[in-house]
């Protein structure tokens, strides 16, 4: 299970700016890039849902809020795609080199 610190880093950086899920993923993997990579999933989805639980409705921190529910999406996509070109994506650092492929998060 991904520690409390994963979550709140990213519910910081969701809430931090308008723009600050863009480097979310990114920073993720630099920051814990041992870190399994499934893991990074369950950190935007316990993000969104707190986020979404601590705003009332309508606040424009829900925006935030969807903004990380569409990256863990992506991120889950991914995984998918890294699997079926036989990459490896065990640890979260496993997603650099997949981004010489598909660089969206890493251009994000």
């Amino acid at each position: 299970m991904a520690d409390l610190e994963k979550v709140h880093f990213a519910i910081e950086q969701l809430l931090d700016t308008p723009e600050g899920w863009r480097p979310l993923v990114r920073n993720l993997v630099a920051r814990w890039p041992d870190a399994p990579a499934a893991e990074l999933v369950y950190v935007l989805v316990s993000a969104a849902s707190e986020i979404e639980a601590t705003f009332a409705a309508g606040s424009p921190a829900h925006e935030s809020a969807a903004k990380a529910w569409r990256l863990a999406a992506l991120l889950g996509v991914d995984f998918y795609a890294m699997d079926a070109a036989g990459l490896t994506c065990a640890r979260a650092a496993d997603m650099v080199d997949y981004w010489n492929i598909d660089p969206y998060f890493r251009d994000l």
